[in-house]
């Protein structure tokens, strides 16, 4: 039985609370709701009347929920959901939609996935606007206050209101210039490990000079020697470019990319490939897409979600034509 209570509550409110949970900035929230700030102060004020609570305190860094706010702040985006589904969406056109999409992605991602994206977007949806960042430790955060949309990365401890999508990977090859001395030679485990290396990692999970390379070199009582080590793509491929450093890495970029004139690539020794196959699941350091539950039923996102893992399934499907761009090389901790 229903009661009077919810009979009489605009269901409204729980949205600006929502909202306001999530920004923690009345400005902000104003923003994203439509309305102006003295509008919000008063919904405000709707709602501490509603809950017999303060349920914010103003700062000098912004609001702070209290003990009730963060209660309710725990069950609303489930709540939200359902009423969404209940009522059903609008009708979604791509080519009439108008709005913005935040990604959250490493550098070697970006490379991959955006060119082929964008292309797409401006033929079938030319009002759809693209915006990236590097993912940051606190990126489920951000996913849950609404300031990321989709986030790209390896997934670790992730919160159950967070979705979660592999995204597959090619087998790790040896990159090098063009010209390298190590192209006219067997390509064996001690010819590989007499040049330098330079190690391209995910900013977040760099830890302690660990990777999969090394920890599974270290196992069998070898080493390399890494010269350096970069979260950034270009500048990796600009030393490759330049000097006699090798970089192991799952990505085929070599060939018909911006790149294609400057490195080339080589399959693991078959010593190391069987090192690693005996090491580590092919699940390690596996990237994956994603998203808050509050998005799930929403139209524009499931479109997105779509048109993200096409775009990156087809940056590993097409390795022979330079598209992949997932890193193996990955410097990790948590997965040994």
């Amino acid at each position: 039985m229903i009661s009077r209570k919810v009979i009489r509550t605009d269901l409204n409110l729980l949205v600006a609370l929502q909202i306001l949970l999530e920004e923690r900035n009345v400005t902000r929230a104003a923003e994203r709701l439509s309305v102006s700030q003295p509008a919000l102060s008063k919904t405000l004020q709707k709602l501490r009347d509603a809950f017999c609570d303060d349920l914010f305190t103003r700062t000098a860094h912004g609001l702070v929920p209290t003990p009730r706010a963060e209660e309710l702040g725990r069950d609303l985006p489930g709540l939200l959901e359902t009423i969404e589904r209940v009522l059903g969406t609008d009708d979604f056109s791509p080519d009439s939609f108008t709005g913005s999409f935040k990604l959250l992605l490493p550098p070697i991602l970006c490379e991959g996935l955006l060119p082929g994206l964008i292309t797409e977007l401006s033929d079938i949806s030319p009002g759809t606007r693209i915006v990236t960042a590097e993912v940051s430790l606190d990126y489920q955060e951000l996913l849950k206050k609404g300031e990321a949309d989709f986030v790209a990365f390896v997934a670790i401890d992730t919160e159950r209101d967070i979705h979660v999508e592999a995204i597959s990977t090619m087998a790790p090859r040896c990159y090098m210039r063009l010209g390298h001395p190590l192209l006219d030679e067997q390509i064996t485990l001690q010819n590989v490990l007499s040049f330098p290396h330079l190690r391209l990692y995910l900013p977040g999970l760099a830890g302690e000079n660990t990777s999969m390379v090394d920890d599974v070199l270290s196992q069998y009582g070898v080493q390399r020697k890494v010269i350096l080590e970069t979260t950034q793509f270009a500048s990796a491929v600009g030393v490759l470019a330049g000097t006699d450093t090798l970089m192991i890495a799952n990505a085929g970029f070599e060939a018909g990319g911006l790149y294609a004139d400057r490195i080339t690539a080589c399959e693991l020794p078959d010593e190391l490939q069987r090192m690693i196959g005996s090491t580590h699941s092919p699940n390690y350091g596996k990237m994956s897409l994603m998203r808050h539950i509050r998005t799930a039923r929403s139209a524009p996102h499931q479109w997105m979600r779509t048109l993200l893992m096409k775009h990156l399934v087809q940056s590993n499907d097409k390795v022979e034509n330079g598209v992949s761009m997932v890193f193996q090389d990955t410097k990790v901790t948590l997965l040994g």
